[in-house]
């Protein structure tokens, strides 16, 4: 009897397997600050932050430096601090980039990157096509999630759930920073609409931006911290 519940125990070791399962080290546990939403029925924890004053917010570059998320918030004294655009593995940014009026990285053909964001004078707009005017700062991102408050329908090969990170506008020109802390990128689209319908806020259009471990959300009661230096960020040093 024991040289059997021996040969059982090694038979069941020996079937377990020895490589560790392929665990998400995108997507933290959800904070206490953190608001839920059904969809699919599945539970979504989000959280956002409403920007009002563009004269107080800033789209700086951070692929040099390198500097985490509470050192850019210290140094550049941000009361709101959100990753922007993503970057290649050279550490350039992908897409067309403008802060503070320069352009630091032009524009790039891309199916999945197909949206711009900017800031012309004192409004802030997200759109298909990239401006043919200066702008005081500016991105391409995506891909686009809601145009005209409608969502667009998403086709995303290997598509992962990962922290996303979403700006979006409201008809009435207010800019709305917002993340997901784990979803899929196709499903993000019809997710941002049971939320702005949750907040009674719509969106006219949304954007998403670098999320996964190169993000960072950061407000005074919150902040989910990145694993991989973020590249572009907004910073917003006015009062929320």
């Amino acid at each position: 009897m024991k040289n059997f519940l021996l040969f059982c125990l090694i038979f069941v070791v020996g079937c377990t397997p020895s490589t560790k399962p392929n665990l998400p080290v995108s997507s933290p546990a959800p904070s206490p600050n953190l608001e839920t939403i059904s969809y699919r029925q599945q539970t979504y924890s989000y959280a956002y932050v409403v920007i009002n004053d563009f004269s107080r917010l800033k789209l700086l570059a951070n692929h040099s430096q390198k500097t985490n998320s509470v050192n850019l918030v210290k140094l550049h004294q941000c009361q709101v601090l959100v990753n922007g655009n993503f970057y290649d593995t050279n550490d350039k940014p992908l897409g067309w980039l403008v802060s503070n009026g320069q352009t630091l990285s032009s524009e790039i053909n891309s199916k999945l990157f197909n949206g711009f964001l900017y800031l012309f004078g004192s409004k802030i707009i997200i759109s298909q096509f990239k401006p043919e005017f200066e702008v005081e700062f500016g991105l391409q991102s995506g891909p686009l999630l809601i145009l005209d408050e409608k969502p667009l329908k998403l086709t995303i090969n290997q598509d992962q759930s990962r922290r996303r990170i979403i700006a979006a506008i409201t008809p009435n020109n207010q800019l709305y920073f917002l993340t997901f802390t784990s979803a899929f990128l196709a499903d993000t689209p019809e997710i941002l609409i049971a939320v702005s319908r949750q907040i009674n806020q719509p969106f006219l259009s949304a954007i998403n931006l670098d999320g996964g471990s190169a993000s960072t959300f950061y407000t005074p009661q919150i902040h989910l911290p990145e694993y991989s230096y973020i590249g572009s960020f907004f910073c917003y040093t006015g009062s929320i």
